[in-house]
Protein backbone atom coordinates (compact mmCIF):
# COMPACT_ATOMS: atom_id res chain seq x y z
CA UNK A 1 0.00 0.00 0.00
CA UNK A 2 1.16 3.39 -1.10
CA UNK A 3 1.66 5.58 2.04
CA UNK A 4 2.63 8.32 -0.08
CA UNK A 5 -0.67 8.55 -1.98
CA UNK A 6 -2.41 8.49 1.24
CA UNK A 7 -0.71 11.60 2.28
CA UNK A 8 -0.85 13.58 -1.06
CA UNK A 9 -4.87 12.49 -0.64
CA UNK A 10 -5.36 13.93 3.06
CA UNK A 11 -2.70 17.15 2.42
CA UNK A 12 -4.90 18.43 -0.45
CA UNK A 13 -8.79 17.06 1.07
CA UNK A 14 -8.67 17.65 4.92
CA UNK A 15 -7.67 21.37 5.15
CA UNK A 16 -11.33 21.53 3.28
CA UNK A 17 -13.11 19.05 5.18
CA UNK A 18 -11.76 21.22 8.55
CA UNK A 19 -12.99 24.64 7.05
CA UNK A 20 -16.22 23.36 5.55
CA UNK A 21 -16.79 21.68 9.68
CA UNK A 22 -15.54 24.39 11.30
CA UNK A 23 -12.30 22.52 12.88
CA UNK A 24 -9.52 24.14 14.64
CA UNK A 25 -7.16 21.46 14.48
CA UNK A 26 -7.15 17.91 13.53
CA UNK A 27 -4.27 15.35 14.11
CA UNK A 28 -4.15 11.79 12.28
CA UNK A 29 -2.68 8.67 12.30
CA UNK A 30 -2.23 5.44 10.42
CA UNK A 31 -1.10 2.55 10.96
CA UNK A 32 0.19 -0.52 8.89
CA UNK A 33 1.00 -3.88 10.00
CA UNK A 34 3.11 -3.33 13.35
CA UNK A 35 4.09 0.30 12.91
CA UNK A 36 2.73 3.76 12.59
CA UNK A 37 2.87 3.79 8.73
CA UNK A 38 1.75 8.15 8.81
CA UNK A 39 0.80 10.67 11.10
CA UNK A 40 -0.19 14.24 10.09
CA UNK A 41 -1.77 17.69 12.00
CA UNK A 42 -3.61 20.72 10.51
CA UNK A 43 -4.57 23.72 11.85
CA UNK A 44 -4.35 25.34 15.14
CA UNK A 45 -4.35 23.86 19.00
CA UNK A 46 -4.87 27.00 20.37
CA UNK A 47 -6.63 29.32 18.39
CA UNK A 48 -5.98 32.59 20.42
CA UNK A 49 -2.49 31.74 20.65
CA UNK A 50 -2.06 30.34 17.11
CA UNK A 51 -0.28 26.95 18.60
CA UNK A 52 0.31 25.24 15.55
CA UNK A 53 -1.56 21.35 16.08
CA UNK A 54 1.20 18.89 15.75
CA UNK A 55 1.27 14.88 15.51
CA UNK A 56 2.66 15.53 19.48
CA UNK A 57 0.03 17.09 20.65
CA UNK A 58 -2.60 15.37 23.11
CA UNK A 59 -6.20 15.18 22.92
CA UNK A 60 -8.85 13.62 25.12
CA UNK A 61 -9.95 10.09 24.18
CA UNK A 62 -13.60 10.83 25.47
CA UNK A 63 -15.09 7.41 25.01
CA UNK A 64 -12.45 6.05 22.33
CA UNK A 65 -10.61 4.54 25.65
CA UNK A 66 -13.12 2.44 26.89
CA UNK A 67 -11.49 -0.49 25.16
CA UNK A 68 -8.45 0.04 27.20
CA UNK A 69 -10.54 -0.60 30.17
CA UNK A 70 -11.81 -3.63 28.32
CA UNK A 71 -8.39 -5.06 27.76
CA UNK A 72 -7.39 -4.42 31.30
CA UNK A 73 -10.45 -6.66 32.70
CA UNK A 74 -9.24 -9.34 30.04
CA UNK A 75 -6.06 -9.17 31.47
CA UNK A 76 -7.61 -10.16 35.06
CA UNK A 77 -9.67 -12.73 33.18
CA UNK A 78 -6.76 -14.34 31.42
CA UNK A 79 -5.27 -14.46 35.27
CA UNK A 80 -8.07 -16.61 36.48
CA UNK A 81 -9.00 -13.51 38.73
CA UNK A 82 -12.76 -13.12 37.52
CA UNK A 83 -14.65 -15.50 34.63
CA UNK A 84 -16.53 -13.25 31.70
CA UNK A 85 -19.86 -15.06 32.89
CA UNK A 86 -19.16 -14.71 36.78
CA UNK A 87 -21.95 -12.22 38.42
CA UNK A 88 -20.58 -9.00 38.94
CA UNK A 89 -21.75 -9.06 42.00
CA UNK A 90 -19.37 -11.64 43.59
CA UNK A 91 -16.58 -9.40 43.30
CA UNK A 92 -18.01 -5.85 44.37
CA UNK A 93 -18.52 -4.23 47.56
CA UNK A 94 -21.53 -2.63 45.82
CA UNK A 95 -24.57 -4.38 45.01
CA UNK A 96 -25.58 -3.68 41.43
CA UNK A 97 -29.15 -5.71 40.48
CA UNK A 98 -31.02 -5.03 37.60
CA UNK A 99 -35.07 -4.70 38.94
CA UNK A 100 -36.26 -6.22 35.47
CA UNK A 101 -34.14 -9.69 36.14
CA UNK A 102 -34.08 -12.35 35.24
CA UNK A 103 -30.25 -12.94 36.30
CA UNK A 104 -27.50 -11.32 37.92
CA UNK A 105 -25.38 -9.31 35.72
CA UNK A 106 -21.68 -10.63 34.51
CA UNK A 107 -18.75 -8.87 33.23
CA UNK A 108 -20.08 -10.08 29.60
CA UNK A 109 -23.21 -8.35 29.69
CA UNK A 110 -21.07 -5.06 30.69
CA UNK A 111 -18.52 -5.62 28.06
CA UNK A 112 -21.23 -5.67 25.21
CA UNK A 113 -23.66 -3.20 27.10
CA UNK A 114 -26.30 -5.68 27.63
CA UNK A 115 -26.43 -5.40 31.42
CA UNK A 116 -29.95 -3.12 31.14
CA UNK A 117 -28.34 -0.43 32.33
CA UNK A 118 -29.71 2.87 29.85
CA UNK A 119 -27.68 4.70 28.21
CA UNK A 120 -26.50 8.06 30.14
CA UNK A 121 -24.00 11.15 29.65
CA UNK A 122 -21.33 10.29 31.82
CA UNK A 123 -22.06 11.62 34.99
CA UNK A 124 -20.43 14.59 34.45
CA UNK A 125 -19.66 17.59 36.84
CA UNK A 126 -17.13 21.12 37.73
CA UNK A 127 -14.87 19.10 40.48
CA UNK A 128 -13.18 16.38 39.82
CA UNK A 129 -14.85 13.05 40.85
CA UNK A 130 -14.71 11.18 44.04
CA UNK A 131 -13.07 7.78 44.11
CA UNK A 132 -14.41 5.20 41.80
CA UNK A 133 -16.06 3.22 44.52
CA UNK A 134 -17.60 5.86 46.28
CA UNK A 135 -18.65 7.43 42.83
CA UNK A 136 -20.61 4.26 41.96
CA UNK A 137 -22.24 3.96 45.47
CA UNK A 138 -24.00 7.37 45.13
CA UNK A 139 -24.38 7.06 41.04
CA UNK A 140 -26.50 3.45 41.64
CA UNK A 141 -27.92 4.38 44.69
CA UNK A 142 -29.87 7.07 43.60
CA UNK A 143 -30.32 5.25 40.17
CA UNK A 144 -31.20 7.85 38.06
CA UNK A 145 -29.83 9.03 34.82
CA UNK A 146 -28.11 12.00 34.61
CA UNK A 147 -29.07 13.17 31.29
CA UNK A 148 -32.26 16.41 31.93
CA UNK A 149 -31.76 15.38 35.63
CA UNK A 150 -33.37 11.80 34.78
CA UNK A 151 -36.36 13.00 33.33
CA UNK A 152 -35.27 11.82 29.48
CA UNK A 153 -33.30 8.69 29.91
CA UNK A 154 -34.08 5.38 31.84
CA UNK A 155 -31.59 4.45 34.47
CA UNK A 156 -32.75 0.61 33.72
CA UNK A 157 -32.87 0.04 30.34
CA UNK A 158 -34.70 -3.28 30.23
CA UNK A 159 -33.87 -6.72 31.52
CA UNK A 160 -30.13 -8.16 31.44
CA UNK A 161 -28.93 -9.54 28.40
CA UNK A 162 -31.85 -8.33 26.51
CA UNK A 163 -30.77 -5.64 24.57
CA UNK A 164 -27.69 -3.39 23.55
CA UNK A 165 -27.75 -0.54 25.21
CA UNK A 166 -24.42 1.99 25.77
CA UNK A 167 -23.56 2.66 29.30
CA UNK A 168 -20.90 4.49 30.74
CA UNK A 169 -22.17 4.01 33.75
CA UNK A 170 -21.47 0.12 33.01
CA UNK A 171 -17.75 0.62 31.85
CA UNK A 172 -17.21 2.41 35.03
CA UNK A 173 -17.98 -0.94 36.75
CA UNK A 174 -15.84 -2.60 34.92
CA UNK A 175 -13.21 -0.33 35.42
CA UNK A 176 -13.69 -0.72 39.42
CA UNK A 177 -14.03 -4.01 38.96
CA UNK A 178 -10.21 -3.93 37.39
CA UNK A 179 -9.09 -1.75 40.70
CA UNK A 180 -10.58 -4.09 42.96
CA UNK A 181 -9.37 -7.23 41.56
CA UNK A 182 -6.04 -6.55 40.03
CA UNK A 183 -2.89 -8.60 42.36
CA UNK A 184 -1.00 -5.63 42.95
CA UNK A 185 -3.44 -3.31 44.89
CA UNK A 186 -3.16 -0.85 42.09
CA UNK A 187 -6.16 1.90 41.60
CA UNK A 188 -7.45 1.47 38.32
CA UNK A 189 -5.67 4.28 36.33
CA UNK A 190 -2.30 2.64 37.62
CA UNK A 191 -2.99 -0.64 36.18
CA UNK A 192 -3.86 0.48 33.17
CA UNK A 193 -0.88 2.55 32.85
CA UNK A 194 1.65 -0.03 33.85
CA UNK A 195 -0.16 -3.37 32.15
CA UNK A 196 -1.84 -1.57 29.44
CA UNK A 197 -0.20 1.43 28.15
CA UNK A 198 3.59 1.10 29.18
CA UNK A 199 4.22 -2.45 27.60
CA UNK A 200 2.75 -0.51 24.18
CA UNK A 201 5.51 2.17 24.40
CA UNK A 202 2.30 4.77 24.95
CA UNK A 203 4.60 7.25 26.05
CA UNK A 204 2.09 10.05 25.55
CA UNK A 205 -1.08 8.68 26.70
CA UNK A 206 -2.53 8.92 30.27
CA UNK A 207 -6.03 7.46 31.71
CA UNK A 208 -6.12 9.40 35.00
CA UNK A 209 -9.53 10.01 37.38
CA UNK A 210 -9.48 13.64 36.08
CA UNK A 211 -7.83 15.59 33.44
CA UNK A 212 -6.79 18.05 35.92
CA UNK A 213 -2.91 18.76 37.16
CA UNK A 214 -3.62 17.04 40.14
CA UNK A 215 -3.52 14.05 37.99
CA UNK A 216 -1.83 14.54 35.06
CA UNK A 217 1.93 15.48 34.76
CA UNK A 218 2.39 18.73 33.87
CA UNK A 219 4.01 18.07 30.04
CA UNK A 220 1.10 16.28 29.19
CA UNK A 221 -1.02 19.13 29.89
CA UNK A 222 0.98 21.69 28.07
CA UNK A 223 0.73 19.59 25.38
CA UNK A 224 -2.63 19.26 25.23
CA UNK A 225 -5.17 21.00 22.93
CA UNK A 226 -7.58 23.37 23.23
CA UNK A 227 -11.02 22.12 23.23
CA UNK A 228 -13.54 24.13 21.30
CA UNK A 229 -17.74 24.23 21.51
CA UNK A 230 -18.69 25.39 18.23
CA UNK A 231 -21.54 26.78 15.80
CA UNK A 232 -21.41 27.91 13.06
CA UNK A 233 -19.08 31.10 12.81
CA UNK A 234 -17.95 30.76 16.54
CA UNK A 235 -15.73 29.00 18.73
CA UNK A 236 -16.54 28.57 22.39
CA UNK A 237 -13.89 27.66 25.11
CA UNK A 238 -15.80 26.50 27.87
CA UNK A 239 -14.83 25.73 31.26
CA UNK A 240 -13.94 22.17 32.53
CA UNK A 241 -15.67 19.34 33.20
CA UNK A 242 -15.31 15.84 34.65
CA UNK A 243 -16.41 12.55 34.56
CA UNK A 244 -17.33 10.81 36.96
CA UNK A 245 -17.75 7.88 34.83
CA UNK A 246 -14.27 7.83 34.02
CA UNK A 247 -12.87 4.74 33.23
CA UNK A 248 -15.47 5.25 30.35
CA UNK A 249 -14.22 8.16 29.17
CA UNK A 250 -11.30 10.21 30.83
CA UNK A 251 -7.98 9.05 28.90
CA UNK A 252 -5.44 11.63 27.08
CA UNK A 253 -3.11 10.32 24.19
CA UNK A 254 -1.92 11.25 20.58
CA UNK A 255 -2.98 9.77 17.12
CA UNK A 256 0.01 7.81 17.53
CA UNK A 257 -0.07 5.91 20.46
CA UNK A 258 -3.88 5.32 20.49
CA UNK A 259 -2.95 3.50 16.81
CA UNK A 260 -0.15 1.64 18.34
CA UNK A 261 -2.67 -0.16 20.78
CA UNK A 262 -5.08 -0.57 17.99
CA UNK A 263 -2.14 -2.69 15.68
CA UNK A 264 -1.20 -4.66 19.22
CA UNK A 265 -5.19 -5.80 19.00
CA UNK A 266 -5.16 -6.36 15.19
CA UNK A 267 -1.78 -8.53 15.68
CA UNK A 268 -2.81 -10.64 18.62
CA UNK A 269 -2.41 -8.49 21.60
CA UNK A 270 1.11 -7.96 20.72
CA UNK A 271 3.03 -4.95 19.12
CA UNK A 272 6.90 -5.63 19.01
CA UNK A 273 8.15 -6.64 22.22
CA UNK A 274 5.21 -5.74 24.20
CA UNK A 275 2.00 -7.60 24.90
CA UNK A 276 -1.18 -6.87 26.59
CA UNK A 277 -3.66 -10.23 26.06
CA UNK A 278 -2.76 -13.76 24.62
CA UNK A 279 -3.82 -13.74 21.20
CA UNK A 280 -7.31 -15.59 21.40
CA UNK A 281 -8.23 -12.80 23.94
CA UNK A 282 -7.21 -10.09 21.46
CA UNK A 283 -9.19 -11.78 18.80
CA UNK A 284 -11.96 -12.66 21.33
CA UNK A 285 -12.77 -8.62 21.97
CA UNK A 286 -12.70 -7.67 17.90
CA UNK A 287 -14.93 -10.67 17.06
CA UNK A 288 -18.99 -10.53 17.22
CA UNK A 289 -19.91 -11.55 20.32
CA UNK A 290 -23.45 -9.77 19.85
CA UNK A 291 -26.02 -8.08 18.24
CA UNK A 292 -25.92 -4.15 18.25
CA UNK A 293 -23.54 -1.51 18.27
CA UNK A 294 -22.73 2.24 17.50
CA UNK A 295 -23.36 3.66 14.69
CA UNK A 296 -19.16 4.19 13.90
CA UNK A 297 -19.54 3.53 10.02
CA UNK A 298 -21.12 4.12 7.03
CA UNK A 299 -24.13 0.61 7.61
CA UNK A 300 -26.49 1.00 10.35
CA UNK A 301 -25.75 -2.38 10.80
CA UNK A 302 -23.09 -3.83 13.62
CA UNK A 303 -22.28 -6.00 16.19
CA UNK A 304 -20.35 -5.65 19.04
CA UNK A 305 -17.51 -7.67 20.30
CA UNK A 306 -15.62 -6.92 24.28
CA UNK A 307 -16.41 -3.20 23.83
CA UNK A 308 -14.88 -2.78 20.30
CA UNK A 309 -18.25 -2.55 17.83
CA UNK A 310 -17.33 -5.09 14.75
CA UNK A 311 -18.70 -4.48 11.33
CA UNK A 312 -18.41 -7.06 8.39
CA UNK A 313 -17.59 -6.69 4.67
CA UNK A 314 -15.03 -7.31 1.99
CA UNK A 315 -13.02 -5.21 4.28
CA UNK A 316 -14.42 -6.26 8.09
CA UNK A 317 -13.05 -3.79 10.70
CA UNK A 318 -13.78 -2.89 14.03
CA UNK A 319 -14.18 0.86 15.35
CA UNK A 320 -15.03 3.53 18.44
CA UNK A 321 -14.95 7.12 18.99
CA UNK A 322 -14.87 9.04 21.62
CA UNK A 323 -16.21 12.58 22.78
CA UNK A 324 -14.87 14.79 25.76
CA UNK A 325 -17.09 17.35 26.51
CA UNK A 326 -17.69 19.98 25.27
CA UNK A 327 -14.68 20.77 23.13
CA UNK A 328 -13.22 17.42 21.50
CA UNK A 329 -13.67 14.40 19.14
CA UNK A 330 -12.18 10.82 18.74
CA UNK A 331 -12.03 8.09 16.21
CA UNK A 332 -10.75 4.96 15.81
CA UNK A 333 -11.03 2.40 13.12
CA UNK A 334 -8.85 -0.66 12.78
CA UNK A 335 -9.61 -2.73 9.73
CA UNK A 336 -8.44 -6.45 11.12
CA UNK A 337 -7.73 -8.31 7.64
CA UNK A 338 -6.15 -5.44 6.09
CA UNK A 339 -3.69 -4.76 9.08
CA UNK A 340 -4.12 -0.87 9.27
CA UNK A 341 -5.44 1.23 11.44
CA UNK A 342 -6.96 4.91 11.56
CA UNK A 343 -6.91 7.51 14.62
CA UNK A 344 -8.30 10.81 14.18
CA UNK A 345 -8.18 13.71 17.04
CA UNK A 346 -10.16 17.41 16.90
CA UNK A 347 -10.28 19.90 19.27
CA UNK A 348 -13.68 20.56 18.02
CA UNK A 349 -17.09 19.49 19.56
CA UNK A 350 -20.31 20.48 17.07
CA UNK A 351 -23.15 21.47 19.27
CA UNK A 352 -25.40 22.44 15.98
CA UNK A 353 -27.37 20.53 14.05
CA UNK A 354 -26.70 20.90 9.89
CA UNK A 355 -29.53 18.46 8.91
CA UNK A 356 -26.94 15.77 8.58
CA UNK A 357 -27.94 11.96 9.60
CA UNK A 358 -24.20 11.42 11.06
CA UNK A 359 -23.49 13.10 14.63
CA UNK A 360 -22.58 16.81 13.64
CA UNK A 361 -19.64 16.98 16.23
CA UNK A 362 -17.97 14.25 14.65
CA UNK A 363 -18.25 15.37 10.87
CA UNK A 364 -14.49 16.43 10.27
CA UNK A 365 -13.44 12.65 11.18
CA UNK A 366 -15.75 10.91 9.41
CA UNK A 367 -14.97 12.79 6.33
CA UNK A 368 -11.47 12.15 6.79
CA UNK A 369 -12.60 8.62 7.12
CA UNK A 370 -14.04 8.59 3.95
CA UNK A 371 -10.59 9.10 2.81
CA UNK A 372 -8.76 6.32 3.91
CA UNK A 373 -11.35 3.97 3.95
CA UNK A 374 -11.28 4.47 -0.19
CA UNK A 375 -7.33 3.93 -0.04
CA UNK A 376 -7.53 0.70 1.85
CA UNK A 377 -10.02 -0.36 -0.35
CA UNK A 378 -7.69 0.14 -3.12
CA UNK A 379 -8.90 3.26 -4.48
CA UNK A 380 -6.50 6.19 -5.64
CA UNK A 381 -8.02 8.84 -2.85
CA UNK A 382 -6.40 11.64 -4.53
CA UNK A 383 -8.93 14.02 -5.65
CA UNK A 384 -9.89 13.58 -9.36
CA UNK A 385 -10.78 17.55 -9.72
CA UNK A 386 -9.52 20.35 -7.99
CA UNK A 387 -12.23 21.73 -5.60
CA UNK A 388 -13.86 24.22 -7.58
CA UNK A 389 -14.10 21.55 -10.34
CA UNK A 390 -15.50 19.18 -8.00
CA UNK A 391 -18.05 21.23 -6.84
CA UNK A 392 -19.18 22.42 -9.27
CA UNK A 393 -19.53 19.29 -11.10
CA UNK A 394 -21.52 17.91 -8.41
CA UNK A 395 -23.88 20.99 -8.74
CA UNK A 396 -24.22 20.14 -12.61
CA UNK A 397 -25.26 16.55 -11.60
CA UNK A 398 -27.84 18.03 -9.00
CA UNK A 399 -29.25 20.57 -11.37
CA UNK A 400 -29.44 18.10 -14.19
CA UNK A 401 -31.64 16.12 -12.42
CA UNK A 402 -34.11 18.57 -11.33
CA UNK A 403 -33.86 19.57 -15.45
CA UNK A 404 -34.35 16.19 -16.66
CA UNK A 405 -34.82 13.16 -14.44
CA UNK A 406 -36.49 14.15 -11.39
CA UNK A 407 -39.62 15.57 -13.67
CA UNK A 408 -39.23 12.86 -15.79
CA UNK A 409 -38.38 14.81 -18.72
CA UNK A 410 -36.53 13.03 -21.23
CA UNK A 411 -35.21 15.48 -23.72
CA UNK A 412 -32.20 17.45 -22.91
CA UNK A 413 -31.63 21.11 -21.74
CA UNK A 414 -30.38 23.44 -24.41
CA UNK A 415 -26.08 23.71 -24.14
CA UNK A 416 -26.76 27.65 -24.53
CA UNK A 417 -29.13 27.69 -21.95
CA UNK A 418 -27.14 25.89 -19.71
CA UNK A 419 -23.75 27.66 -20.42
CA UNK A 420 -26.08 31.18 -19.75
CA UNK A 421 -26.66 29.29 -16.51
CA UNK A 422 -23.17 28.63 -15.40
CA UNK A 423 -22.22 32.22 -16.53
CA UNK A 424 -25.08 34.13 -14.63
CA UNK A 425 -25.00 31.75 -11.30
CA UNK A 426 -24.32 33.37 -8.01
CA UNK A 427 -21.83 31.06 -6.31
CA UNK A 428 -19.91 31.80 -2.93
CA UNK A 429 -16.66 30.48 -3.47
CA UNK A 430 -14.18 28.74 -6.45
CA UNK A 431 -16.88 28.04 -9.90
CA UNK A 432 -15.96 26.17 -12.90
CA UNK A 433 -18.56 26.61 -15.68
CA UNK A 434 -17.22 24.00 -17.94
CA UNK A 435 -17.30 21.03 -15.08
CA UNK A 436 -20.70 22.16 -14.39
CA UNK A 437 -21.87 22.54 -17.82
CA UNK A 438 -20.45 19.05 -18.51
CA UNK A 439 -22.17 17.02 -15.75
CA UNK A 440 -25.87 18.72 -16.64
CA UNK A 441 -25.38 16.99 -19.77
CA UNK A 442 -24.24 13.20 -18.57
CA UNK A 443 -27.65 13.23 -16.65
CA UNK A 444 -30.11 11.28 -18.73
CA UNK A 445 -33.79 9.61 -18.23
CA UNK A 446 -33.14 6.00 -18.80
CA UNK A 447 -34.97 2.81 -17.84
CA UNK A 448 -33.18 3.06 -14.23
CA UNK A 449 -32.30 6.72 -14.08
CA UNK A 450 -31.46 6.68 -10.57
CA UNK A 451 -28.81 3.51 -10.55
CA UNK A 452 -27.14 4.64 -14.15
CA UNK A 453 -27.01 8.55 -12.37
CA UNK A 454 -25.50 6.85 -9.43
CA UNK A 455 -23.12 4.95 -11.82
CA UNK A 456 -21.74 8.25 -13.36
CA UNK A 457 -21.45 9.93 -9.89
CA UNK A 458 -19.08 6.94 -8.93
CA UNK A 459 -17.49 7.20 -11.72
CA UNK A 460 -16.60 11.12 -11.45
CA UNK A 461 -16.35 11.14 -7.78
CA UNK A 462 -14.61 9.35 -5.25
CA UNK A 463 -17.05 8.94 -1.92
CA UNK A 464 -15.05 10.76 0.19
CA UNK A 465 -15.31 13.95 -2.19
CA UNK A 466 -19.22 12.75 -2.52
CA UNK A 467 -19.31 12.89 1.03
CA UNK A 468 -18.24 16.71 1.90
CA UNK A 469 -19.32 18.21 -1.44
CA UNK A 470 -22.77 16.95 -0.77
CA UNK A 471 -22.68 18.41 2.62
CA UNK A 472 -21.02 21.92 1.22
CA UNK A 473 -24.28 22.07 -1.22
CA UNK A 474 -26.75 21.10 1.52
CA UNK A 475 -28.21 17.89 0.13
CA UNK A 476 -27.65 15.34 2.99
CA UNK A 477 -29.81 13.06 1.30
CA UNK A 478 -27.96 12.96 -2.00
CA UNK A 479 -26.12 9.98 -0.85
CA UNK A 480 -28.99 7.83 -0.35
CA UNK A 481 -29.88 7.83 -3.45
CA UNK A 482 -27.16 8.76 -5.78
CA UNK A 483 -24.17 6.38 -4.32
CA UNK A 484 -23.91 2.85 -5.07
CA UNK A 485 -23.79 0.24 -2.17
CA UNK A 486 -19.88 -0.42 -3.09
CA UNK A 487 -19.22 2.92 -2.64
CA UNK A 488 -15.47 2.39 -2.14
CA UNK A 489 -15.19 1.75 -5.43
Amino acid sequence: MDVKTLAEALDALVPEIMEHCGAPGLSIAVGVGTEVALARAYGLADLATGRPMTVDTVGPTGSDCKPYTGVAAMQLVERGLIGLDDPIDDHLDVRVVNPHGPRPITLRDLLTHRSGLGTNMGNWDRVPPAPLGEHLRRVLGAGRSDAYGGTVLPFWAGPVGGQYAYSNVGIALVGYLVERLNPDGLTFSEWVGRRVLAPLGMGSTVFPPAQHPDHVPAELLERRSTGYATLPGHHFPLPPLYPGDYPAGSALSTPSDHARFLLAMVNGGRLGTGSVLEPGTARQMITAQASGGTLTGPSAEASVGLVFNVFGGEHPYVGHGGEYLWGWGHFSRAWTEDRVVLVISTNQYDLGDFGLSDRTSHAAARLVAEIVTAWVHGADPRPRRDPAAGRSYLAGLLIGDRLTTRLGIAAQPDPGEVARVAETAVVAGPWDPRAFEEAVGQVRLTAHPLADNARTVARELPVHEIELLKRQLGVPGLGAQATPRDRSR
